[in-house]
């Protein structure tokens, strides 16, 4: 060995014996915190996250940190392991780390009431009990000590042990914040919210600084005042801003209060330590769907379904997200395993009414009809099933029940827009179109059909005067009421679509050249000129067809009207 690897050696010698000649005045002068707190830097945040339950955390954490301690700091990491094992109820694990930490430092009182939680756990009362008494006798002057044996008793409901050792810390320090703390987390195991609340409030009172002290008191209100938590988690935050479980609550509520912006800040200050709880990985996820951010709700999804296969919610979402980004054949199929397999209880209309959609998108619309139509006997009341449905029976070019639910879409949706008002005359005039089938039908089926059809026309009409009134600028309105109009008068007779198609041409005109703008302005030249030439008004006529060849030179209906008026 060189001298400097025995220099080196003998430094490290002196500094494990400082930290344990330090431990051993902490435990003899009564401040040996280790239930609330750490002295050792190293561990300070896996505590943190020990004592807000956020277990996997706290051990992924102080597991990274081990390599970096030794002494009474590696024997506080390897318990606080066998704690977050022991909460996971992974206890082969916990028993491991509980050893580990009594190996290192067999004088730290913590790793046998680690060893004395897993005898309860057993049913073996006298050696938890043997355990316990061990971990008094090393730090008898400290309330901590016995605060840890009586949070121990409380998990396992055994209530009075726990007030004994309460009563014990008492007597060493009867305003030590950390009684409280514990008195408080006992009362909500049996419900008793307002008096836990009360404890709570001692706690901060005898130490305001008491990070687990704030966040235990903001989760008493949490469902049932989310604005007081709030308050008590803004008040804890500004004792420490860099107090990562606080985040987790503050995204939590503000989820409950569907503020999804301040949920989201929240949880990004929270979700990327690993070991984050699955259930708020499940929230954030929803809150990206939820503000329309797919991709990255998709990829949160993935790592929930990594530790949670069978997440119902993660699986759901994830074949809403693929259609939102286009991924299509893959979201069907996710989305028939999904209907097939799921609990059928538990399935909501929004499920049957993405499955519609993409089934809508690989062709197959008559089993979209059909799963839209599972999804109104779930929720009557979901408008978005009314489009969805008017869309797909369009496709199958059933307009008359594309008609129908457009009807109720628009009467019911609030957000209807005017491009949906102008699908919905869109629609009618298309059911108005539909050939009447004649062969094989009574006259009256036949007539009763014919008025319909004239119905079809006139609530087209009357639709597209709402989007001339909405929008009298643009052509479209004008365009349409015309088209609907000479449908009403299919021999031009009475020139019902006059006005509404000149009204078109002049918004046309001023509009600059296209094929699309072409092509509406021939339909409109042609209309006119027709219903001018059967007025016999011959030069005017004539002056409309021209325009059709100044647009078209070969188009064969003006020049053969042009040649029949020459």
């Amino acid at each position: 060995m060189t001298d400097f690897q025995t220099e080196n050696n003998n430094e490290k010698q002196i500094i494990y014996n400082m930290k344990m000649n330090w431990r051993k005045i902490q435990v003899t002068t009564g401040i040996f915190l280790f239930s609330i707190t750490s002295v050792f830097a190293n561990n300070e945040k896996g505590i943190e996250y020990f004592r807000a339950e956020l277990f996997e955390a706290a051990k992924i954490y102080l597991k990274d940190k081990v390599e970096q301690s030794q002494g009474t700091e590696l024997a506080e990491a390897y318990y606080f392991i066998g704690e977050s094992y022991a909460a996971l109820n992974q206890l082969d694990s916990a028993a491991y780390f509980f050893q580990k930490s009594n190996q290192t430092d067999p004088e730290y009182p913590y790793s046998y009431i680690g060893q004395g939680r897993l005898a309860l756990k057993n049913n073996d009362v006298n050696s938890a009990n043997d355990f316990f008494k061990k971990a008094v006798g090393f730090a008898k002057k400290d309330p901590a000590i016995y605060v840890a044996v009586a949070e121990v008793f409380t998990d396992f409901n055994q209530y009075d042990k726990a007030e004994e050792f309460l009563d014990k810390a008492r007597g060493v320090k009867k305003n030590y914040s950390g009684i409280y703390v514990a008195e408080g987390n006992m009362l909500m195991s049996q419900g008793k919210t307002g008096d836990a609340s009360a404890r709570f409030e001692n706690a901060i009172l005898f130490d305001p600084n008491n990070k687990i002290a704030y966040l235990k008191h903001a989760r008493v209100y949490k469902t049932i005042n989310p604005d007081l938590t709030l308050d008590i988690l803004n008040r804890l935050l500004a004792i420490d801003p860099d107090y990562i479980p606080a985040y987790a609550e503050l995204g939590d509520v503000y989820y409950r209060k569907n503020n999804y912006t301040k949920a989201i800040e929240a949880y990004n200050r929270f979700i990327g330590i690993p070991g984050v709880p699955v259930q708020q990985l499940v929230n954030y996820a929803s809150l990206l769907y939820f503000t329309k951010e797919y991709a990255k709700s998709l990829d949160e999804i993935n790592q929930v379904l990594e530790r949670d296969p069978k997440n119902f919610v993660m699986l759901r979402l994830q074949f809403y997200n693929n259609f939102e980004l286009s991924n299509f054949a893959l979201g069907l199929d996710q989305a028939k395993k999904f209907i097939q397999t799921g609990p059928q209880g538990d399935l909501i209309a929004q499920d049957f009414i993405y499955y519609g959609r993409l089934l809508n998108q690989s062709g197959d619309t008559k089993t979209a009809i059909d799963a839209f139509n599972k999804a109104l006997s779930i929720d009557p009341a979901k408008g978005d099933i009314f489009k969805d449905l008017a869309l797909a029976y369009e496709k199958e070019e059933d307009y008359s029940n594309a008609v129908i639910f457009y009807r109720k879409f628009i009467n019911t949706d609030t957000n209807a827009t005017l491009g949906d008002v102008f699908n919905f005359g869109r629609m009618a005039y298309n059911a108005g179109n539909q050939e009447i089938v004649t062969q094989g039908r009574a006259v009256e089926e036949i007539a009763a059909d014919s008025l319909t059809r004239r119905n079809y026309f006139l609530l087209a009409d009357s639709i597209f005067a709402q989007i001339v009134e909405r929008s009298p600028d643009v052509y479209t309105g004008y365009f349409w009421r015309a088209r609907a109009n000479a449908s009403l008068d299919p021999e031009t007779t009475l020139g019902l679509a006059k006005p509404f198609y000149e009204q078109a041409v002049a918004k046309l005109e001023a509009m600059p050249e296209g094929a699309s703008r072409n092509k509406n302005l021939i339909e409109g030249y042609r209309y006119l000129g027709y219903y001018y030439y059967l007025q016999k008004d011959f030069p005017t006529s004539k002056d409309f067809f021209q325009k059709i060849l100044a647009l078209d030179p070969n188009d064969e209906i003006a020049l053969q009207v042009l040649k029949a008026i020459k």
